[in-house]
């Protein structure tokens, strides 16, 4: 186990199951103490306790997690949400986990993710700068260990199933610089205008802008007359149709002569036009047929009937029914 990243001040929290050896833990943590110096901290965490322990938040500034050998423990997503708390802004996490190799087939395994696989772990936890910096294969004396471990009686059969088939990743991830929840104040203050700031057209040559006044000449600098100024279509309006004026200006009367020397007609579209009203006798009629009252199917086409159903001569007409009562009930 390797602390050539720890400096003088540092508060490092180790965390390890609690099967590692203990002359091997106490010599790591003498030698870590002596790194951080008197302004340090050590601490010892076991590595299944590690997710409901009461590790004060942001109170360490650099975790290493599962480093002492052999180790088979697995890391949860839990445990990562609990070490980016229990960090500084800033702070480190380095860790070591067996991981596979290749995809096994036909195997029941308690290891069954990759390097790839604690890798996104570690960046959904909130993890930057994940960095899978090595993952050596696992030598058949310390795969026989992770057998004994797990408690498997056939240890020889298992090395030999399984030889060259592990790994183990040394993974590096940093916590942002930045606490969950943290404030921050936001300037909207608009910064203030450049004083020497000089003009958009400042550059621009006056020679090539060219005089607005030397494009008119003296029709366009003359007051329009009022003649000019009245509608082209202002002819008097006679007997519904428009004729010419007078002093016609429009060329309507240059239309009418031409219309009137070509024989061409001009249909009146403003007439007058009457309604045609049709009157109609309220007293009754005198049949010669005798088949008014029978319907449609026996009266003349000059029947004053035409459209009205059967009825029977001097019958008064009545509603019935529904058609007979009053819409509103008082």
């Amino acid at each position: 186990m390797s602390l050539n990243t720890l400096t003088t001040g540092d508060k490092v929290l180790f965390v390890a199951p609690a099967t590692v050896d203990e002359n091997s833990f106490v010599q790591v943590k003498n030698s870590a103490q002596e790194q951080v110096g008197p302004n340090g901290q050590t601490a010892f965490e076991v590595f299944d306790r590690v997710a409901e322990a009461p590790l004060v938040k942001s109170s360490y500034n650099l975790i290493y997690s599962n480093l002492f050998s052999p180790s088979v423990s697995i890391h949860t997503p839990s445990m990562f949400s609990h070490y980016l708390s229990t960090l500084a802004a800033g702070g480190r996490l380095i860790l070591e986990e067996v991981v596979l190799l290749v995809d096994l087939a036909n195997t029941v395994c308690p290891i069954t993710r990759k390097s790839t696989d604690l890798e996104s772990m570690l960046k959904l936890a909130g993890f930057v700068d994940v960095t899978v910096t090595n993952v050596a294969p696992v030598s058949d004396e310390t795969l026989a260990s992770y057998f004994k471990l797990w408690g498997t009686t056939k240890i020889e059969q298992g090395v030999s199933r399984l030889t060259g088939k592990f790994g183990i990743a040394h993974i590096e991830a940093k916590k942002p610089a930045y606490e969950v929840g943290q404030k921050m104040k936001l300037n909207f203050k608009k910064k203030p205008a450049a004083t020497n700031k000089k003009a958009v057209w400042a550059t621009v040559s006056t020679d090539d802008i060219e005089d607005d006044d030397l494009l008119l000449d003296e029709s366009d600098r003359m007051k329009p007359s009022k003649e000019s100024l009245a509608r082209p279509d202002d002819c008097e309006l006679t007997d519904g149709k428009r004729k010419a004026c007078k002093n016609c200006t429009c060329g309507r009367a240059e239309e009418e002569a031409e219309a009137e020397a070509n024989g061409v007609v001009s249909l009146d579209l403003m007439d007058d036009i009457q309604d045609e009203i049709v009157e109609v006798d309220p007293t009754p009629k005198k049949t010669g047929c005798g088949s008014c009252t029978l319907g449609d199917a026996f009266r003349c086409s000059t029947c004053p009937y035409l459209g009205m159903p059967a009825f029977t001569a001097g019958e008064k007409v009545a509603l019935g029914g529904m058609f007979a009562q009053d819409d509103i009930e008082f």
